[in-house]
């Protein structure tokens, strides 16, 4: 991570101890890995992670001073929900290209959830301009509606779930089962650094990995380690796993 980010991390800690609250903009998942690493309760400043929905891969790093108080999510994000004709397919780079078409910088903007009607997380400070300008995606005309964060869809990401035994939980062999292929080519990729653990370049094979770990292949997709079973007759790990559709 660019140590000027970390350098921002400090400064909304400093602040948060002063004031009570403060936020980041929107990290992504492996600058969020980052700097929930660097992170040092000092300051008794609590960091609270929020990207709107409950599977965001986008979130907010939300500092809050314990003896300043709580605070509500509605101070910090905006769910805006973008309505369309049935008939009109948009998708996800659709809207983020008519979004920052507007001049808007990508990290002040969340996740994108697309499926009969959409939702985009933004940051509160920037959602009274989306509202007003955001009235076309293309050619298509779009109708913008502010809503609670309650109302967002609980989950945006959809799994198809899988079953498989393995011979151990090294990341080779966890790769080769997700992805359907050799455990030799799954090492090659491995070394190549085409595969993310958990939104971070792993080149080594030997790797445990765990329950909730999000593993990425370059060019193959995505996938999420959802259960380590027990083990079978033969010696072999049960697991079960979602892929990304």
């Amino acid at each position: 991570m660019e140590s000027n980010l970390l350098s921002r991390i400090e400064d909304l800690q400093n602040y948060a101890s002063k004031k009570g609250i403060s936020n980041s903009k929107f990290l992504t998942p492996s600058e969020a890995i980052e700097v929930k690493e660097f992170f040092s309760n000092k300051y008794d400043i609590e960091m609270i992670f929020d990207g709107g929905f409950a599977d965001a891969e986008r979130v907010v790093a939300i500092f809050v001073n314990r003896e300043w108080g709580s605070f509500e999510r509605e101070e910090v994000l905006e769910a805006i929900r973008i309505d369309y004709r049935e008939k009109e397919k948009l998708t996800h780079r659709d809207l983020l290209g008519a979004v920052l078409g507007l001049g808007i910088k990508r990290d002040v903007i969340g996740d994108i959830f697309v499926c009969d009607c959409s939702y985009l997380i933004c940051l509160k400070s920037i959602s009274d301009f989306i509202f007003t300008n955001l009235t076309k995606v293309g050619r298509i005309a779009v109708s913008v509606k502010k809503i609670s964060l309650d109302e967002l869809p609980k989950a945006t990401h959809k799994l198809k779930e899988k079953t498989d035994t393995i011979a151990s939980s090294r990341l080779d062999a966890v790769v080769s089962s997700m992805f359907n292929i050799s455990r030799r080519v799954a090492s090659e990729v491995i070394g190549q650094g085409k595969v993310q653990l958990s939104y971070k370049i792993c080149e080594n094979v030997s790797k445990n990995v765990c329950e909730g770990d999000i593993i990425s292949v370059r060019g193959m997709g995505k996938s999420k380690l959802l259960e380590i079973g027990d083990v079978t007759k033969k010696g072999r790990i049960r697991i079960k796993y979602g892929i990304y559709i």
